[in-house]
Order: C-alpha cells, then sequence, then structure tokens
C-alpha cells in the first residue's frame, strides 16, 4: 500500500502513513475482508421463538454488505447474554470518540500497550552507577548508535525516584514550617518543591520515553527555565489582545497554547533533533516549566497575599500547591508534548520554515491541546470533575499513539540503516573492476 500524498510505501494493516501521517486510503475488498473477520454473529433462536431479547448492535460505517448483514434483528438465545440498548450506545460512542481523536491527532490504535508492563521498573533496585549512565546521555558520545535503540515500548522508572525525593524533602519542609516558630524561612522552599515537584516527575518520564537518547539533561535544563520565562511572556502578551482578553478564562486555551508552542519552535532550532519522541520531550519540558512557574504565581497570590494572616495564608498556599501539583500531568505538560510531537511529525529533519505551523496535519492535532485546555478552564463543569478526567483521559492516549509513531519512526531509521550497511559491505566484497547489478 503507497500513500497517495507522499508515495511512502506502507504495510496494509497500517490506517496513517508512517512518513508524513496522512489517512491511508484503503481498498474497499480489503475493508470488507478485515471487517468481515472481525463480527462474529452470536448464536441465535427463530424470530418468533425468541425470548425477551434485544437486536444486537448496529454497527455503524461497514460496508453496504456487512452492514446489511449486521443490521437484521439478531435475538440471543439467553436473556444473560443480552446487552442492554444504553450500555451499547455508550460502547457506540466511546468508539466514535476513539475514532474521531485518532483521525485528528493522526494516530492509529495502540498496539502492545500495557500499563503494568511499563512500569514493571519502577520499583526495582537500579543502583548508583546505574543511575548516573542512564542521565548521562545526548553527548556526542554518549549518543547510542541507531542501530541498538530501543523500539519497544520502554519501561521508565527514574521518574519515580525523582518524585520521591520531591515527596521527601517537601514533607520535611512542610513538617517544619508548621511546627516549628520562627520557621517563615522556610516558605520560599515549600513553595519550590511543591509547585516543581510534580512537573519535574512528569517531565523525566517524557526524558525515559524518548528512546534514541539524543537530548541532555544540559538541554532539557535550559529549555525547561528559558522556556518557561518566555512562552509566560507570550501569554502575557497574548492577553493584553483586545479580542482574547475579552474572553477571560476562555482563552487560555488559544493564549496559553500557542505561546508554549511558539517557545518550542522558537528555541529549538535546527535539523539535530528530527524525531518526534524528541518533539513531545520539548514539548513536555516547555509545558512543565510553565507549569512550574504558574503554579509558583497561584501559591504566591491566592495563598500568601490573599490570606488574613501569615498562617492562614500559608494554609492557602499548601491547599493551592497539593491540588495543581495533583492536576498537573494532566494539563499543560500533555498539552505542550502533543503540539509540539505533532509539530516535529511535520518537520522531521527538515529546517523550521513558517509553512509548518500551517500544515494540515499539524493544525488537526494542534486543535487537540487547544479544546481540551478550553474545556479545562470552561465555566460549566461535568459532574464528578468530568472536564479534569475527560482531558486527561484524552491527553494521554494521544501522547501514547504519538509514542507510539515515534518508535515505528526509530525502527524504520533502524531497517534504513541496516539496508544501507549492508549494501556498503556488498560492494566491500565485490571484486574491484566488478559493476554491481
Amino acid at each position: 500500500m503507497f500513500c497517495t500524498k507522499c508515495g511512502s510505501a506502507c504495510p496494509p494493516e497500517y490506517k496513517f502513513c508512517k512518513n508524513c501521517g496522512s489517512a491511508l486510503a484503503r481498498p474497499a475488498a480489503l475493508e470488507t475482508a478485515a471487517v468481515a473477520t472481525h463480527v462474529a454473529v452470536p448464536a441465535q433462536t427463530p424470530y418468533a421463538a425468541a425470548p425477551q431479547g434485544i437486536p444486537a448492535a448496529v454497527y455503524p460505517g461497514l460496508p453496504a454488505g456487512v452492514a446489511q448483514v449486521a443490521a437484521q434483528p439478531v435475538y440471543y438465545t439467553s436473556p444473560q447474554a443480552a446487552v442492554h440498548p444504553h450500555t451499547v450506545q455508550q460502547i457506540n460512542l466511546l468508539h466514535s470518540l476513539r475514532a474521531r481523536i485518532q483521525s485528528l491527532a493522526s494516530t492509529e490504535e495502540l498496539e502492545g500497550f500495557s500499563l503494568k508492563e511499563m512500569f514493571s521498573e519502577v520499583f526495582r533496585r537500579h543502583s548508583a552507577a546505574e543511575i548516573e549512565d542512564y542521565i548521562l546521555v545526548g553527548g556526542s558520545k554518549t549518543t547510542p548508535p541507531i542501530d541498538v535503540v530501543q523500539t519497544g515500548w520502554p519501561k521508565p522508572w527514574l521518574f519515580f525516584r525523582v518524585l520521591a525525593t520531591f515527596v521527601v524533602a517537601y514533607v520535611v519542609c512542610t513538617f517544619t514550617l508548621m511546627h516549628l516558630s520562627d520557621a517563615g524561612n522556610m516558605i520560599p522552599a515549600v513553595m519550590i518543591l511543591g509547585a516543581f515537584a510534580v512537573p519535574v516527575t512528569t517531565l523525566t518520564f517524557f526524558f525515559e520515553m524518548n528512546t534514541p537518547r539524543n537530548v541532555s539533561v544540559h538541554r532539557i535544563a535550559s529549555l525547561f527555565l528559558l522556556g518557561a520565562v518566555v512562552s509566560l511572556i507570550f501569554a502575557l502578551i497574548g492577553y493584553t489582545l483586545p479580542v482574547l482578553g475579552s474572553m477571560g478564562n476562555m482563552a487560555a486555551g488559544i493564549v496559553e497554547e500557542v505561546a508554549k508552542l511558539l517557545t518550542v519552535v522558537i528555541v529549538v532550532r535546527g535539523v539535530r533533533y528530527r524525531y518526534i519522541l524528541n518533539g513531545l520531550l520539548f514539548g513536555a519540558t516547555v509545558g512543565a516549566g510553565f507549569a512550574a512557574f504558574e503554579t509558583s504565581g497561584y501559591a504566591l497570590n491566592q495563598g500568601l497575599l490573599a490570606g488574613s494572616s501569615l498562617h492562614a495564608g500559608v494554609v492557602m498556599m499548601l491547599e493551592v500547591l497539593r491540588t495543581r501539583a495533583f492536576l498537573t500531568p494532566w494539563g499543560h505538560v500533555a498539552w505542550t508534548a502533543i503540539a509540539a510531537g505533532a509539530f516535529w511529525r511535520v518537520k522531521g529533519s527538515q529546517p523550521m520554515q513558517l509553512s509548518m505551523l500551517f500544515d494540515g496535519r499539524f493544525l488537526k492535532a494542534f486543535m487537540i491541546p487547544i479544546v481540551l485546555h478550553t474545556i479545562w478552564d470552561a465555566p460549566w463543569q461535568l459532574p464528578f470533575d468530568g472536564n479534569y478526567i475527560l482531558s486527561a483521559l484524552v491527553s494521554w492516549y494521544v501522547v501514547f499513539g504519538l509514542v507510539q509513531q515515534g518508535l515505528r519512526q526509530v525502527k524504520d531509521e533502524q531497517r534504513a540503516h541496516l539496508q544501507t550497511t549492508l549494501a556498503h559491505v556488498e560492494a566491500s566484497l565485490q571484486p574491484p573492476g566488478t559493476v554491481a547489478v
């Protein structure tokens, strides 16, 4: 199968081009056969003798021949096997939502993905030397060759140790602040630890997901600080625009997501970092810096400055820190990772061009964090904090979809590198003067 947009060859099971991310047009016969193999008609009884059953779900979007069969009233032989119509509607709604998200993000179904397997290394013992070697990557002598880069789902573990370190330090400083007299000097320490703990932890997770290991800690630290400052300035400028400023919180999705993405594009230039996984990491870095600095500002303004007394202000500050720490992984970090990952999917190894920001494949995916951010800050709230739950689930589903594409990109480069190496070896083994056929 070949992509009609860029001409790249793709396996028949792919729904999107592995090179440009465009949707692949599958032959009708292949689509019908693929659907027919997955539609299982349950055991049934004649219509007249059917018990109090219900028709099976009609599958939307099937080819005409299959849809005609699926639309027939099928009754289950036992009432226990019946599915309530409301449940069927919910399942169809979830499938439709998932398909829509995949279409916007130009991603595919997750394959071989397991949270249990991914986090299986979290509680395994790692020595100090192993941790140091794990962190020292990204330099000219510490970046692994492409042929040894991991292409399966990573198993991150360092992020949990980072979180544990922050939590211990935060608890100790908070206990000192609340139970010892004249401990006001601990307020800045508590604020910094509380604001930076979860953003840095989530950033570490994305650092571990970057399997090419071609981005150094120094590069990430620089982008974390510089990106936070630049993106905050861009956001403040955006809020001064009359049209956006009049929208209040509803403008945050546009202003802040555009500000963070522009920061990534401006600060990280050149062609050295060409992988989708690099873009995810850079976006997560700027998003983490933005979240940490924003939380610090909220803790100061809503806590210390709004409190009627120092003790009341500290209590309010701690509440702000805890609430925003819990929400951070599902917000700015994931949103900016999606935006930058989608942009790097278009950019690849090419120099940055302004036209890339208007590429349809990028713009569709960029709408996801903007919409999710708008829902997050919407004045109306779904029951049981549904706004946050919806944003969290969609955000990380898209993130893992982009990670899967990034892993496939690395695997494709490994294959190309292997083929080039074999061609060079074959050429070197031929006698002098022999013309290769």
